[in-house]
Parts: C-alpha cells; sequence; structure tokens
C-alpha cells in the first residue's frame, strides 16, 4: 500500500528519498561549517563577555540607586523641618539653601498638590514661580505617598534638562507639599568616566521613559532624545539582558542594559563589533570558499533532483484543472511514487465532486419543494457585484413577474408609502451591525391589492467586517394581520362596554350634578317672569337673571360634555396633557359620587407640569375605576375614615407616578398576584375585566400599572407613565 489507503506505484523512488538527497547535497556543508564557528565563538567568547557587561551595567545601576536613595533620605530629613510643617517657607528656604552645599543636587524646590511652585533655593524667597502645566510625579507621589524619582524633563526655573528626586511633607494645617531635589544630568556623568570601561565602548544611563540622561560619548548631541526602539523593547519585556544592534550614532554594537526595579532607570553598555568580530572575520574568509564549493556541488545535485520533481508536480496542473471544471480527469506518467498517488487522489476527487454536486441537487430540490408548499419567498443580494436573484414564490409574493428585472428601487417603490422609511433604517441598521434583521411592513400590488409582508433577513461579511452577502425569505401575513385587527376591535368593544357599566354607577351622582344647575335655572327663569310683570321694568336686574341662567345652563353642558367624552366609542387618540390636570378632571366628574357615600377624596401633586402622551379618555377610565375601587374596598368602615389620597409624584426614569391610595382592608395575599387576570374578581357582583382592561389600556399607553398592600392598612395602586421630553419638575 502507499499513502494514506492509495496504492504505491512501481519502480520510481519515492518523494521522501528524493528530498533527502537534495537536502544532504545542500544544506549538510553549511551547517558543518554554522556549527564550527557557533561552537568557536558564539557559545565562548561573545556569551562571557556578554554576561560580564551585563554585571558591570547592574553594578552601574545600583551607583545610580545609591545616588537617588541618598538624595531621598536627605530630603526626608529636610522635610522633618517644623517650618516646612507650619507652613513658614520663608524660614525653611534658609535652612534648605544650607542643607543644598551637603547635596549632590542643584535646588531644592517645593510644590503644593496642585502643582504650584512655592520655593526654589535658585531665587531668592518670595520671586513669583510658575505652576507645572504637567507633573506625572506629583500625582504619582500623591497616588502612593511614596518618595520618587522623575524622568528628564525641562525645569520650569532654568528653562534647561533636570531629573528631580521627591518625598511627601504632611502639613500641621492640613495638606501635603512635594519637595524636590532638582539636579542637572552632568552630575550622573561621573558614574560612567569612574566605570573604567575602555574608552572606545559607548555608555549610557536612561530614564524611566527611556530617554539618554547621561552618555560617554557626545553627549550633548543625544542628551534628552529617546533611545532606539529596539532597545526599548528590550528594556520594557525584561530588566536584564543582551543584543546586536547599532548606537545612536551609528556604530554597530552588542548591546547589554540593566534596569533597576525600584526607579526604571537602567544603564546601557554598548561593545563595539569590530572587537569581537576581527578575528572571526579572517577566519570566515576562508570558510566561504568552502561553503561555495560545497554549495555548487550541493546546487548541481539538488538541479538534477528538482528538474524531474517540477516536472511531475507540472504534469498535475492539467487534471486538476480538469477536476475543478467537471471534466474527466487523466493522469498521464510521473517521475515519484507520490505524485501517482497524488493523481489516484485527484481521480477519487472528482468521483466524490460528482456526489456531492448529485446531494445539492437532491437538496435543492427538497428546498423548492419545501418554499413551493409554504408560500416563502427566497432572495439573496450579493454586494460584491450588485447581484439580486429572487425565487418564484417571491415574485409571486411581491408582484414582479418572471421576466421583470429585480432591484432596490423596485421593490422600494412597492412598499406602503408609511412604512418605506422604517424598511430602510432595518436594512441599514442591519448592514452597519452585520447582523440579522426581521421586520414586517406593507406592500401594495400592481392592482392596488395592498398585502402584509414578514421578511428576516441575515448579513453574511468578511474578516474586516465588510459586508459580503445578505439573504432572507419573505412570506404572506396578511391574515395574521386580519385576525390580529379583529382581536383588537373586540378588546375596544369590551373597554366602552366597562366605560358603559361605569356610568350605571355613577348614574345618581350625575343626575344630582345636574339638578343643581337645573333648579338655578328654573328658579332664575321665574324670577325674570316677576320682575317682568312690573311696571317700569327693572332691565338690569333681568339683565343679570338671564346671565345667571347663561351660566348655569353652561355648567350643566359641561357635565353632559365630561360624561359625552367619558363613553362615546371611539378610537385611541393619544395626545399631550397635563395629568395634574387630568387628575383634577377625574376628581371633578367623581365628587357627588364619593360625597354621596361618605368618601373623602385627596388630591397631591409633588410633579409640576407633569406632561404626558396618552389618550385622555382612556386615562380618565383607568383613574375613575381605580377610586371607585378604593371607594368599594372601604364600604365596611365609618364615614370619618374614607379616604382615598390621589397623589402625583416622579418616579425613574423620567416617568410620572399616579398613585391611588385607600385605608380598607386590603386585597389577600393569595389574590395579589391574580387581580389583573381577566375574568378574576374579589367581589360578589364583579365582572374580573375593570383591573385587566386598566393595564392593558395602560400599557397600550407605554406605562405600566401594578398594586400592593399598604404597611398598614389598606391598599395602593400605581400608575408609571413616561414623562414627555423636559416636562416635568419636582414640586
Amino acid at each position: 500500500m502507499g499513502i494514506d489507503g492509495f496504492p504505491a506505484g512501481t519502480g520510481t523512488p519515492g518523494l521522501r528519498v528524493s528530498l533527502a538527497i537534495l537536502v544532504l547535497g545542500c544544506i549538510l556543508p553549511l551547517a558543518f561549517v554554522a556549527a564550527y564557528l557557533i561552537f568557536h565563538f558564539y557559545d565562548s567568547e561573545q556569551e562571557q563577555l556578554t554576561r560580564n557587561a551585563i554585571l558591570q551595567a547592574r553594578a552601574m545601576v545600583a551607583t545610580v540607586d545609591r545616588d537617588f536613595s541618598g538624595t531621598q533620605a536627605a530630603l526626608q530629613a529636610l522635610g522633618s523641618s517644623r517650618q516646612l510643617a507650619a507652613g513658614d517657607l520663608r524660614r525653611f528656604h534658609g535652612r534648605a539653601v544650607q542643607a543644598l552645599r551637603n547635596m549632590n543636587v542643584d535646588s531644592v524646590v517645593v510644590l503644593d498638590q496642585n502643582g504650584q511652585l512655592l520655593l526654589s533655593t535658585r531665587v531668592p524667597f518670595g520671586t513669583p514661580l510658575p505652576k507645572l502645566a504637567n507633573a506625572p510625579m506629583l500625582e504619582r507621589v500623591l497616588q502612593t505617598g511614596k518618595p520618587t524619582v522623575s524622568n528628564l524633563y525641562i525645569g520650569a526655573v532654568t528653562g534647561k534638562p533636570i531629573y528631580t528626586a521627591a518625598v511627601l511633607v504632611r502639613r500641621d494645617a492640613g495638606g501635603v507639599f512635594l519637595l524636590c531635589a532638582a539636579a542637572a544630568p552632568n552630575r550622573l556623568g561621573s558614574i560612567l568616566s569612574e566605570a573604567g570601561l575602555p574608552g572606545n565602548w559607548r555608555t549610557a544611563i536612561i530614564d524611566g521613559a527611556d530617554a539618554v540622561v547621561a552618555r560617554s560619548h557626545d553627549i550633548e548631541k543625544f542628551l534628552g532624545k529617546t533611545v532606539r526602539p529596539e532597545l526599548a523593547r528590550q528594556m520594557s519585556a525584561a530588566a536584564e539582558g543582551g543584543f546586536g544592534t547599532t548606537t545612536q550614532d551609528g556604530i554597530p554594537v552588542t548591546t547589554v542594559f540593566s534596569r533597576s526595579p525600584k526607579t526604571r532607570w537602567a544603564v546601557v553598555l554598548g561593545m563595539p563589533l569590530g572587537e569581537l568580530t576581527a578575528e572571526l572575520n579572517r577566519t570566515l574568509a576562508w570558510l566561504i570558499c568552502a561553503v561555495l564549493a560545497a554549495l555548487a556541488a550541493g546546487l548541481a545535485l539538488a538541479w538534477s533532483i528538482g528538474r524531474k520533481i517540477s516536472g511531475s508536480i507540472l504534469a498535475l496542473i492539467e487534471p486538476a484543472v480538469a477536476l475543478g471544471a467537471g471534466r474527466p480527469v487523466h493522469i498521464p506518467s510521473l517521475h515519484f511514487n507520490e505524485a501517482n498517488v497524488l493523481g489516484q487522489a485527484l481521480h477519487a476527487a472528482a468521483a466524490s465532486l460528482q456526489q456531492t454536486q448529485a446531494g445539492l441537487r437532491e437538496r435543492d430540490q427538497w428546498l423548492a419543494l419545501t418554499a413551493n408548499a409554504t408560500d416563502l419567498g427566497i432572495w439573496a443580494h450579493d454586494f460584491a457585484g450588485d447581484k439580486v436573484w429572487v425565487s418564484e414564490q417571491w415574485r409571486a409574493l411581491f408582484g414582479f413577474s418572471s421576466a421583470e428585472p429585480v432591484g432596490l428601487g423596485g421593490v422600494m417603490a412597492r412598499l406602503h408609502a408609511d412604512d418605506r422609511q422604517a424598511v430602510r433604517r432595518a436594512h441599514e441598521r442591519a448592514l452597519s451591525e452585520v447582523g440579522q434583521y426581521d421586520i414586517e411592513f406593507r406592500i401594495v400590488l400592481p392592482d392596488g391589492t395592498l398585502r402584509w409582508i414578514g421578511s428576516h433577513g441575515r448579513v453574511e461579511a468578511d474578516r474586516d467586517g465588510r459586508p459580503l452577502l445578505a439573504r432572507g425569505v419573505a412570506f404572506d401575513i396578511t391574515a395574521r394581520k386580519r385576525a390580529e385587527l379583529e382581536v383588537q376591535q373586540k378588546q375596544e368593544e369590551i373597554t366602552h362596554l366597562s366605560r358603559v357599566t361605569m356610568l350605571g354607577e355613577l348614574s345618581g351622582a350625575l343626575t344630582h350634578e345636574l339638578n343643581q344647575p337645573l333648579t338655578a335655572i328654573l328658579s332664575n327663569a321665574q324670577a325674570a317672569q316677576r320682575f317682568l310683570a312690573r311696571d317700569p321694568v327693572d332691565l338690569d336686574e333681568v339683565r343679570a337673571i338671564l346671565q345667571d341662567i347663561v351660566d348655569e345652563d353652561k355648567r350643566a353642558g359641561e357635565v353632559i360634555w365630561r360624561l359625552r367624552r367619558l363613553f362615546e366609542k371611539s378610537v385611541t387618540l393619544r395626545q399631550h396633557i397635563d395629568l395634574n390636570e387630568l387628575v383634577a378632571e377625574v376628581a371633578l366628574i367623581l365628587r357627588n359620587n364619593l360625597i354621596n357615600h361618605g368618601i373623602t377624596l385627596k388630591t397631591e401633586s409633588k410633579l409640576a407640569g407633569a406632561r404626558v402622551l396618552v389618550d385622555r379618555v382612556q386615562f380618565q377610565q383607568v383613574l375613575i375605576n381605580l377610586v371607585m375601587n378604593a371607594g368599594d374596598a372601604m364600604a365596611g368602615l365609618a364615614a370619618p375614615e374614607r379616604l382615598i389620597v390621589m397623589r402625583v409624584a416622579p418616579a425613574v426614569p423620567a416617568c410620572a407616578q399616579v398613585s391611588i391610595i385607600d385605608h380598607g382592608t386590603g386585597i389577600p395575599a393569595a389574590c395579589l398576584g391574580k387581580v389583573f387576570e381577566p375574568f378574576y374578581s374579589t367581589k360578589e357582583r364583579g365582572m374580573g375585566l375593570g383591573l385587566s382592561i386598566c393595564r392593558k389600556i395602560v400599557a397600550a399607553n407605554g406605562g405600566a400599572l401594578w398594586g400592593e398592600n399598604n404597611p398598614v392598612r389598606g391598599a395602593t395602586f400605581h400608575l408609571r407613565i413616561p414623562l414627555q421630553s423636559g416636562a416635568g419638575a419636582a414640586a
């Protein structure tokens, strides 16, 4: 057997044997020379030199840290001065000048916690000093409370590069000072000169931001400049190390470094490669000649073998092209066994491809049958080629003939004018977010027929997030929409029935409310008749009586208008209304009914200007229903205890909340979760529809309705509704 289950060829060597000969002819001479060089040079001299240089750099970093630690210790001793703690900066200035003589720094500076320079030994006390615009060291000390060392920066007083050691000093009166010692970079140069390194080595001291602070050569040219990116990456990855690179002045070196874990400052040593590779270069001269001779022999052998390998591989191109095109595959005579196995694999792939294509055709037929059975329209949009494909069922749904071209403009033209913007936004959102969309919309067919369409789609993108393809399905939902409309109409009829039922409960109070203006009209008319019978007639008195009649008539008309608005059967009409006015209007409608039952209704408002977008009549119905339920809950109480509070208050987020609070028996715990279910009632003669209808009305207007028992007695029903933008201020 050959490779992967295919029979092996006969009389031809294997590909592995041919490649082994090629590798032996080309690589063995080079491998021998490379092993010789690595063994005699890099494994001994360079590694040892690098280790020694790292130790030297570590010792120099320790010297830098000791210098910083000594400065910080001196600052802490100076910071213990009672003059500084007491804020006596004038006297402290003199003491700082004296202490400066024993410190290896140029000046002492005091800052407050806002970065304002308070004193500097460089200038007389009282000299105006600037405020630091950017003080990362100040922020670090304030956060940690520990002494720290800055990176190199331009001094605010001198205008020259300096570095600073700082400690935190706490004031007696509260607050803190930052006590700093500033020094010029040349004070660190002595550390490099005292190290005793060869004169042609490049040495440098680097701060925590990878900027040059001191350098053995050309410090004026490189002071403050950032080290090369490669060195910065190495120092950020490890505390110590060595590698080959080029200095900032262009000299090839082997670079070693050591970074302080305490201050993040580092010492870098650069050893010129010329010293390390002088002898190596002489040895390489004759080694190159040997390598070239060996390479020539290896390439000659590789050329002979490679020609046969490439010829066999090229001979397989035509069968591979035939496989992709679906043509019969013919394999020519090849030079090695693996190529023959590959040829047989192409034969097997051709047979497998035919089986796969047959399976795909069968699957497409099943999909077509499913789409036909469910009247499912399928579509796809290729963004790269801007091509649109749709199924015949889709064409039938949208009213396109088989020969009629389909494009985005034609589809948008079929959409109902009120739905075009929503469909466009859904598609744009799916494209920008590269995800799915689900939308329902109406189309108008060429014959004027209106059809509801449900559409689901998905957008596919490439690795960079660019949309490549969108595909989806569309289906007719007209019948479902009609059924939903019928359900909505039935719901409106039930809501109207509830309002009519409520009319019967209010009829006694409404009769009393109408009797008052009608009695007044009758009395005024009789009085007018008596005045007209006198001689002479007092016209002023008659005019006053007639005006009273008109006023009482308007009052009766307002009562009748409110009742008609409450009980008329109309569609939902949402409008901007003042919630406090609506509550007051409901209180006025229920006033006489509540008085007749010995109930006191108290209204409270903790939210002025509470404007909401609701249907006025529906919300009147909800509030009336809730107040009347509260009254029924207190039927067994004495008249003085029958109190209902209707309160308007702010709620989050950006909502108003109306609470109807009674002092009745409350809601049984077992019933609390069921009171909003249809046909569930705690009253003997209740229909069980009131609260269910109220919750649906509130939800249709974007709000929520729920109930709870009070801590002591009674229950409270809360109605929450969103406020309009800019409306509502807590009173």
